[in-house]
């Protein structure tokens, strides 16, 4: 179908120009491959850029997530000491620290989505004719990111609260 068109397209052209049979075309037709092939690299290259600004971003808000919540866990020895000492499991510890690190990434989570939902109505507004969509599917994926780097970021932190020993954790200041 497409070379119909272009020798469709040809013939038209040769008409404008008044070619006679016998000449060689003083034109030429441009296909959309040459353009995707000069573009895919570029668009590959801005992708791969994407994600490793991404992921080091993701890396270095995991390290301030697991510093938050060292931080928590020390702010918080006599309590847990307190807590263990009146029987409370090392998997509920376990647990409310790990609830803390996943929470303050969903919010984190809520709010990059926010702002980027607000940037995709601008560009929206701003160039109609550029393509820009803020799917449900990518919301669904960041938010487990969110809690899967909430989890792994506060693990280490819940895990060594968890194995407080009470009596050490009572005597903290």
């Amino acid at each position: 179908r497409l070379m119909e068109a272009e020798e469709e397209l040809t013939g038209a052209m040769r008409r404008v120009r008044g070619q006679l049979p016998a000449e060689r075309d003083n034109f030429s037709i441009n296909q959309q491959q040459a353009f995707k092939e000069q573009l895919d690299p570029v668009k590959t290259g801005i992708a791969v850029a994407g994600l490793f600004i991404t992921g080091l971003s993701l890396f270095v808000g995991a390290i301030g997530i697991m510093n938050i919540t060292f931080v928590s866990v020390k702010e918080r020895t006599k309590e847990i000491g307190t807590r263990k000492a009146l029987g409370a499991r090392r998997r509920t510890i376990l647990l409310q620290f790990l609830i803390e690190a996943v929470s303050i990434c969903l919010i984190g989570g809520a709010v990059g989505l926010a702002i980027t939902y607000v940037t995709c109505l601008g560009i929206s507004g701003a160039l109609p004719e550029l393509p820009v969509e803020f799917s449900g599917s990518l919301m669904i994926v960041s938010m487990a990111v969110s809690i899967l780097t909430g989890v792994i970021s506060g693990f280490a932190p819940a895990l060594g609260a968890s194995r407080l020993d009470p009596v050490e954790a009572l005597r903290y200041e």
